[in-house]
């Protein structure tokens, strides 16, 4: 039988829609967007992103990987950004699943321990001029000042 994993009155829950324009911090080829904001020692129960309106470019495809400060592609590697299609869970390096669909949360995507801001690193030469994300995060505190905003 599988297991389920309960929520304890300890675990929390942050949400964040990113619109990309291009701007830096919003899609600027080189740049990181930063998702959540971490402090102390964290557990991550689970990371869902899900694209809320595909992403597009301008110019050449660029990429987009999701991961903390430090190791950029923790949870997700590089993906084209214009494979990241509206109504998709974002849950690998090669796009979404079904539109509309469900998908399994992947391993990388769940009981992550880290210490560093949640970002978005955009690779390529060129910008993601649209599209939205929104990311959605179960935590859990491990030090006293864990938290995540």
């Amino acid at each position: 039988m599988a297991e389920i994993k309960r929520l304890t009155s300890l675990d929390r829950r942050n949400s964040v829609s990113v619109t990309f324009t291009g701007a830096s911090g919003l899609g600027a080829a080189g740049t990181t967007t930063t998702f959540f904001t971490t402090t102390g020692e964290v557990l991550i129960l689970y990371i869902v992103p899900f694209v809320v309106l595909t992403l597009t470019q301008s110019g050449a495809t660029p990429t987009l990987a999701l991961g903390v400060t430090n190791a950029t592609g923790l949870f997700i590697a590089a993906t084209t950004a214009t494979a990241l299609a509206t109504g998709e869970f974002w849950t690998e390096s090669t796009g979404g699943g079904t539109a509309e669909a469900g998908i399994a949360v992947p391993a990388a995507l769940k009981d992550i321990l880290i210490s560093s801001n949640i970002i978005g690193t955009v690779g390529g030469t060129l910008n993601i001029d649209g599209g939205t994300l929104r990311l959605d995060v179960y935590w859990r505190p491990l030090s006293s000042n864990g938290a995540i905003a």
